[in-house]
Parts: structure tokens; C-alpha cells; sequence
């Protein structure tokens, strides 16, 4: 077998002692950042086996959505970007097909894929290669509040940004608003979501139809990933009462996987600090957002974007958003 190489930019973000900081922060805060789940190989290999199992990326409908949206979107551009910024990439499956559909019209922006997982983005790279196209691989917190001033070789350039598997799992006001700040007019994004279909929108339709789609999350697959942190961190007999649940927040569904701590106890970090943790005190591992079409589109004008158009799965629980920046928000500048 032939060893290579490959090149990557990394981040400050990725020290040992900034990532200290994020786990300490982690602990104390009770929730866990969703980087730290697809920090290691077998994090990383745990998390592919469900995405192989239970994506919609998976079939040939999901495949399919992807396929379309990104030929769809394309067509709508009204020219060529200079740059494709593909924000938490992953392996980069669904990017390929958008980077596919630029090259149907001749057009071959700089791509850069960004993800906070070495393995996830060797991966990406492994991709890229194997197809003979050449991609920038960039190791970073997708959060760093300048990062895509940083991926830019020069002002004013056109942008397609993409940020697939990100919004289910952050705080989608706080990473839209974020992001917000960072574009210029002349952008465009296509952004993914999870969605529960209704038959029509409100309260008691939103709450049943996000219960149906439960055991996607609660099941053993999920678990061994989710868990996997615990193990890693040396903290998993310290911990009990792993539960899966549906729960509102901010006027969301969101899933939630939280364990709690068995005692009172000092947790001894990498450095030799330490924190202590309180018996009976949720940790929460993960958490994923549902949306309805009509409450994202809300949501995207709330946060400075403009709904250009999208489209969803036949089954209505996976979506991918074309979007613009709103010229008259303000929100940057509060």
C-alpha cells in the first residue's frame, strides 16, 4: 500500500491547551460541545457507521435531494463564486455533489472544506483525491467568529458557503447570527437541516410528529457513538442514566442524550486542575434540532438571511436551503 501525504492548515483552535479549555468549559457547563464527539478515529468511525445507517443521505431519495438542489441551486447563481467554503464537512459526500454541479458549467471555484475533526477531514481529502480534484483542507473550530475572513485570499470575492450537518446540533440563532456577520451581499448558502413533516403547522402537530422520529436517536448505534466521549475522557463509571427524549427549548424540539453524575466528585483534568461535579447533575452529550419549513424560514430572516428557495425529501424529515443575506439587517452592528 502506498503511504501519502496530506497537506492541512490548522487553527489555533485545535492547541492542546485551548482544547483543555473547551472541555473544562464543557464539564462545567453540564453540556458537552459537539466537536469533542468526533475528536478520535473511532469517535470519528462510529459516527460514519450511523450516518451510513440511519442518514437519508444514505438512500436514493436523500442522495437524490442532494443531487438536485445542488444542480438547482447552481442554475440560480448568477455567476461563478470564486470560493466554495464548505463549513463542517464531514466527509465531505453531500459538498461533492455541489462541487460537481459548479464543474457541469465550467466553473472551478477554490475549494475549502472546514471541519473541527482530523479524521472526518482526512477523509474529505481522501475524497477529493481520488477524484483528481484538489481541495484546501482546514482544521478549525467552525465557530471562531473570523474564521471565514481567515479561509479568504482577498476582499470582495464571491462566496458559495455551504453548512450541511451544522445548524441540528448548535444553537441555530447564535450560528446563523454568527455567520451572518461574516458574509457579504454578493454570497450565497446552502444550508441543511433536519425538519418533522406536518400536516399543517402548530403547536400539537410539530410536538407528535417529532416524538414519531425518536428512535432515529434512541437507539444502540447512537448510544456507542454518544458514549464514546465518556470512555475517552475516563469519566464513563462516574456517569449513569443514559436517556434519549424530546424536550422544547427556545420554542424548538430538540433531542437530547444527557447522562447523570453517580456522586459528588472532583473530576482531575490533563494538567492536574481539577472541578467538581455535583450527584444527580445532568451532563448533557448531544442535542439536535427539528424545524418546520415555515419556523426555518422565519428563523433565516430573524437572523439576516433571506430564503431564496429550497427543497425537502419526499418524507419531509430532511431539507436544503438556498439563501441569501439580507441587505437591511442590522444585527452585526448591534
Amino acid at each position: 500500500m502506498k503511504i501519502g501525504f496530506t497537506h492541512l492548515e490548522v487553527a489555533a483552535s485545535h492547541l492542546p491547551s485551548v482544547w483543555l479549555a473547551a472541555k473544562r468549559a464543557s464539564l462545567e457547563q453540564g453540556e458537552i460541545a459537539p466537536a469533542f464527539h468526533y475528536a478520535t478515529a473511532r469517535q470519528a468511525n462510529f459516527w460514519m457507521t450511523l450516518f451510513r445507517r440511519y442518514s437519508p443521505f444514505s438512500t436514493e431519495e436523500g442522495r437524490t435531494l442532494y443531487l438536485r438542489s445542488a444542480r438547482e441551486a447552481v442554475a440560480l447563481l448568477s455567476k461563478d463564486p470564486d470560493q466554495l467554503v464548505s463549513l463542517g464537512c464531514g466527509t465531505a459526500e453531500k459538498d461533492w455533489l455541489l462541487y460537481e454541479a459548479l464543474g457541469a458549467r465550467s466553473w472551478k471555484p477554490d475549494w475549502v472544506c472546514i471541519d473541527g475533526s482530523l479524521a472526518l477531514l482526512l477523509e474529505a481529502g481522501r475524497l477529493c483525491r481520488s477524484r483528481g480534484e484538489a481541495v484546501r483542507l482546514v482544521l478549525a473550530d467552525v465557530l471562531l467568529p473570523d474564521l471565514l475572513r481567515r479561509v479568504a485570499p482577498r476582499e470582495g470575492m464571491t462566496r458559495l458557503i455551504t453548512a450541511f450537518g451544522l445548524i441540528p446540533n448548535l444553537s441555530p440563532d447564535s450560528f446563523l447570527g454568527a455567520l451572518r456577520a461574516q458574509v457579504s451581499p454578493q454570497d450565497r448558502l446552502l444550508l441543511g437541516i433536519n425538519l418533522v413533516r406536518v400536516p399543517e403547522e402548530n403547536e400539537q402537530n410539530y410536538r407528535a410528529s417529532a416524538e414519531r422520529i425518536l428512535p432515529q436517536y434512541a437507539n444502540r448505534s447512537t448510544r456507542l457513538w454518544l458514549t464514546e466521549l465518556l470512555r475517552d475522557w475516563g469519566v464513563r463509571e462516574m456517569v449513569e442514566g443514559y436517556a434519549m427524549q424530546a424536550v422544547e427549548r427556545d420554542g424548538w424540539i430538540r433531542y437530547e442524550a444527557t447522562v447523570r453524575w453517580k456522586r459528588n466528585r472532583k473530576i482531575i483534568l490533563e494538567d492536574g486542575s481539577s472541578l467538581s461535579v455535583l450527584a444527580g447533575a445532568p451532563l448533557r452529550l448531544f442535542s439536535s434540532y427539528r424545524f418546520t419549513p415555515g419556523g426555518f424560514a422565519r428563523l433565516l430572516r430573524t437572523t439576516g438571511f433571506e430564503p431564496l428557495t429550497y427543497w425537502t425529501l419526499p418524507s419531509g424529515e430532511e431539507g436544503v436551503w438556498l439563501v441569501a443575506p439580507l441587505s437591511s439587517w442590522a444585527g452585526s452592528a448591534a
